[in-house]
C-alpha cells in the first residue's frame, strides 16, 4: 500500500497476475487530484527456499532498480487520464558465471501513458497470451 489511506477511499488498485495467481498487488491512495507519486517496488519479503544465509545476504545486497511512479490528472469530462511505470520485482535467477553461482534479479514493467479511465472502473489493459491462454495480465481498478 502506497500512500495514506484517506476518508474517502479514494484508491487505485493494480494486480498483476502470472499462470492464474496474483502475483502483486499495488494499492495507491489517492488524497488529491491531480497527484504524481514517486515510490519504489523492490520489497523484501524474505520468503526464500532452501538457500543459505550466505546466498540470502548476497541476493539483499544487491542494488535493483525498481523505481516507480504514477501520474493522475482529472479532465473536464469527469474522466481520468493516468500514466505509469510499475517496476517490480519478481525473484531471482540463478545463473552460473565462471564456476561462479550470481543471482541476476527478474524483473517485470507494467506501464500505461495517458490512458483514460471512468471514476469508477476495472480495465485489464496489459495481457500476454501463449497459445491463445492468457499466462499474464494486469488489473486496474479505479475508486476515485
Amino acid at each position: 500500500m502506497i500512500g495514506e489511506p484517506n476518508t474517502e477511499g479514494k484508491k487505485i488498485s493494480f494486480t498483476y497476475t502470472r499462470k492464474d495467481e496474483v502475483d502483486r498487488k499495488i494499492v495507491l491512495n489517492v488524497d488529491a487530484e491531480p497527484i504524481e507519486m514517486r515510490f519504489r517496488l523492490c520489497e523484501n519479503n524474505g520468503e526464500y527456499e532452501n538457500l543459505s544465509q550466505g546466498v540470502i545476504n548476497e541476493i539483499n545486497q544487491q542494488a535493483v532498480d525498481c523505481n516507480s511512479w504514477f501520474k493522475l490528472v482529472p479532465l473536464e469530462n469527469g474522466k481520468y487520464s493516468i500514466s505509469y511505470e510499475l517496476n517490480l520485482l519478481l525473484g531471482f535467477q540463478v545463473e552460473s558465471v565462471n564456476n561462479h553461482l550470481i543471482y541476476v534479479p527478474l524483473r517485470k514493467k507494467l506501464a500505461q501513458y495517458r490512458a483514460i479511465y471512468n471514476h469508477n472502473s476495472v480495465m485489464s489493459p496489459l495481457k500476454r497470451y501463449e497459445n491463445e491462454v492468457i499466462v499474464e495480465s494486469t488489473t486496474v481498478e479505479m475508486k476515485l
